[in-house]
């Protein structure tokens, strides 16, 4: 999937769950639970960040009751649990086909950055947690006020709530700065 098509899953996602967009952070909890999913914090190990799991018509998953469930590893600061969710959110957005996997669906996120459904869902996470619009718009907005490309990274990781490394990728992605 190429990256336009990426991008217009993770707005479209936004749109046809009518997320209230008012603020600049998007809360993906929220989104998480407007999916259908229960998110929660596991101890995982030190090298996994978070998983998804899906049984249709379930009971219950790892005892919560629920037949959607992102669990994220309780060790991680809060940006990196939301970037992992966003990360697993694309999971289903972009490989989850529920006729194919007959309603099942399970992934640990582990080897990030290692193939192509990884690197898809980090996109989308990007245009989840900062759609190009909100992001431009608030870049253009800061960037008129004379602030430094340090200023910059600082100011728009702590408006939506992301890591410093991942605003500066952003800027890469959109071409800006």
């Amino acid at each position: 999937m190429n990256k336009i098509e990426i991008e217009k899953k993770a707005s479209d996602t936004l749109a046809n769950i009518s997320y209230d967009d008012t603020n600049e952070a998007v809360d993906v909890v929220e989104v998480a639970k407007k999916l259908g999913f229960a998110v929660g914090s596991a101890g995982l190990d030190e090298g996994m960040d978070g998983f998804i799991i899906i049984q249709e018509g379930q009971k219950e998953i790892l005892g919560i009751k629920t037949d959607k469930l992102i669990g994220v590893n309780a060790a991680n600061d809060l940006t990196w649990k939301r970037f992992t969710v966003a990360h697993e959110i694309g999971h289903y957005m972009l490989h989850y086909n529920r006729e194919q996997d007959h309603g099942m669906y399970a992934h640990r996120e582990h080897a990030k950055g290692k193939d192509e459904t990884e690197n898809e869902a980090d996109y989308f996470a990007a245009n989840l947690l900062m759609p190009r619009d909100k992001f431009k718009t608030k870049y253009d907005e800061l960037k008129g006020k004379g602030l430094s490309e340090e200023e910059l990274i600082v100011l728009l990781a702590d408006k939506f709530i992301v890591t410093q490394p991942m605003v500066k990728r952003r800027f890469e992605e959109l071409d800006i700065a």
